[in-house]
């Protein structure tokens, strides 16, 4: 487009163009219903069609094919209606400015791109999406930095009709200034504070000052932190890059989406109005203590504890906590196979160990090592003779040899157990403290008395126990809320380790501990010298003992 530079005309003009820019955007709108129409009812038309043939054919090859028909049916379905959503929450004030070229070539600058596909002369980009490469020098152009611009003009709109009202003009170059007639600087942005408030935060997508776009485009690599005074937008800049990221990175964030974490519900409803109002509904928002469900709340810690939760050293606590669990086996593994004992020396199964600390998650690594020794042991002990490989394999899958090796070397952990084991751990908690740095004081803050397994579901979190589990799915992997590892519940109540360490090490002596008349105890002390004689989580042996 080009500029009219008719003085008398200009709020005329800016009328005109954003009526043009609202009938084409009506046009897609009713050609996204159309489209999420015929998708869904396409959709429902193969589910019934699915389900009528799986009842009449027992084909498994068909009926998986004609699964995945049905499931990307729904999913084209799902995402027409997205797209509808997010042409209807954009409203009616589509641009709130444009840019003008020395060449005289006007670009508006809204909350989503507006392209007129039936143009006369092909197509015509009527409005140009605000995180758009192309929209940068409406943000970023100054007096001394112009990028190629030489005017710029915030639209202003009633903030109850939703109505043109007026602009408000910045110029960049001479010619220009002398035939362009209105306000200038900072009056947008000063209309724009005095607009009536209605206790929600708004987009400030319209007024974005060169720092803050700055802010809002930076590169996607690492984490990126904004520091500033109260009330100097710092919320408000973070809202709108998680927008730009969603619009540049839509393929790499499709999958992941973006997680809004609140201090309060209060916050988030404040908030709440901001991304939508710029294109973006899939988003999740949430507070800190809503981060993992599942979970029964309660505890109260005290200001000082919860104070030491919330440090950033946790993160590295946790990861210390999680990774003291691996214990790098120091003897062979010896399993049963019907009456045959079947033997892993100690150099075979620490290659294996090794080898399994490449995964990235915990359990993740716990899984491999456990295939591999099953592995190992299946074909060291099968013999074509007496059965197949797939028997051995089942034999080794169930055996308790195993499930105890594991346990001593490599526990699969959900975080409640790990948090729970480490807390209630004073071996754990000091290594883990010392590795994080926290003082003395900092981890007899974070002591509290372990859960046995059987009561762990029972157990009460605090509100600063939640981001310290959160922390803990990603260190230990797996899925929220999914009991990783039902079947060691059992197993621990029935040897567990950190209970007996517990007495074994308060007492002054092992005999202390051990009733002669009870067989149970000498077993679990026997046990209990095994797990110390391996070093296992590094418990000190009392003195004498």
């Amino acid at each position: 487009m080009s500029i009219d530079d008719s003085p008398a005309s200009e709020l005329a003009v800016e009328h005109a163009a954003l009526a043009h820019i609202r009938q084409v955007h009506a046009r897609h709108l009713d050609d996204a219903r159309a489209n999420a129409t015929r998708l869904a009812d396409e959709s429902a038309e193969q589910t019934e069609d699915g389900i009528r043939d799986l009842a009449d054919d027992d084909g498994e090859g068909e009926a998986a094919a004609q699964a995945v028909s049905v499931r990307q049916a729904s999913a084209r379905a799902m995402h027409a209606i997205r797209r509808v959503r997010e042409l209807e929450a954009v409203g009616q004030a589509l641009a709130f400015g444009h840019i003008t070229t020395a060449d005289h070539e006007r670009t508006y600058v809204g909350r989503l791109s507006v392209i007129d596909y039936a143009a006369d002369e092909g197509d015509d980009v009527l409005l140009v999406d605000w995180r758009a490469h192309a929209a940068a020098p409406f943000y970023r152009a100054t007096p001394l930095d112009n990028l190629g611009i030489t005017h710029r003009r915030h639209l202003l709109y009633d903030p109850i009709t939703g109505q043109l009202t007026g602009y408000s003009d910045e110029v960049f170059d001479a010619v220009t200034m002398e035939n362009t007639i209105g306000l200038r600087g900072e009056a947008a942005i000063m209309a724009a504070l005095n607009q009536p408030s209605d206790g929600r935060m708004k987009s400030v997508v319209a007024t974005i000052q060169s720092e803050q776009d700055a802010v809002i485009r930076a590169p996607a690599k690492g984490a990126l932190i904004v520091q500033g005074g109260p009330g100097t937008g710092k919320t408000v800049v973070a809202l709108h890059r998680a927008a730009y990221l969603l619009y540049n990175q839509r393929a790499a964030l499709a999958e992941s989406g973006v997680l809004v974490v609140g201090p309060t519900n209060e916050f988030l409803n404040y908030i709440s109005g901001v991304l939508p109002s710029l294109g973006e509904t899939g988003v999740v928002s949430v507070t800190a203590a809503e981060l993992y469900p599942g979970i029964l709340m309660g505890r109260v810690d005290t200001p000082e504890t919860a104070h030491v939760k919330g440090l950033a050293v946790m993160a590295e606590f946790l990861s210390a906590a999680v990774a003291l669990r691996r214990r790098r086996p120091s003897v062979g593994l010896s399993a049963w196979y019907g009456s045959a004992k079947v033997s892993l020396g100690v150099d075979q199964v620490t290659e294996m160990f090794d080898t399994a600390q490449r995964h990235r998650t915990h359990n993740d690594g716990s899984a491999a090592f456990r295939g591999a020794l099953i592995d190992a042991l299946s074909a060291a002990g099968y013999d074509p003779s007496f059965g197949d490989l797939e028997e051995a394999r089942a034999a080794f899958e169930s055996s308790t040899d195993v499930d105890l090796f594991l346990l001593q070397h490599w526990p699969r952990l959900t975080p409640e157990q790990a948090l729970n084991d480490t807390l209630g751990s004073p071996s754990i908690l000091r290594a883990a403290s010392a590795t994080a740095g926290l003082s003395d004081e900092q981890r007899d803050l974070l002591a509290r008395d372990r859960d046995r397994e059987r009561n762990l579901d029972r157990r009460r979190w605090s509100e600063a126990d939640v981001p310290l589990l959160d922390e803990l799915l990603a260190v230990v992997g797996g899925a929220l809320g999914g009991g990783i590892d039902s079947e060691r519940t059992v197993e621990r109540d029935e040897a567990d380790e950190f209970e007996m360490a517990d007495a074994y090490d308060e007492s002054d002596d092992a005999d202390d501990y051990l009733d002669d008349e009870s067989e149970e105890k000498e077993q679990e002390l026997w046990s209990l010298e095994e797990l110390v004689e391996d070093e296992y989580l590094d418990y000190e042996r009392p003195a004498g003992s």
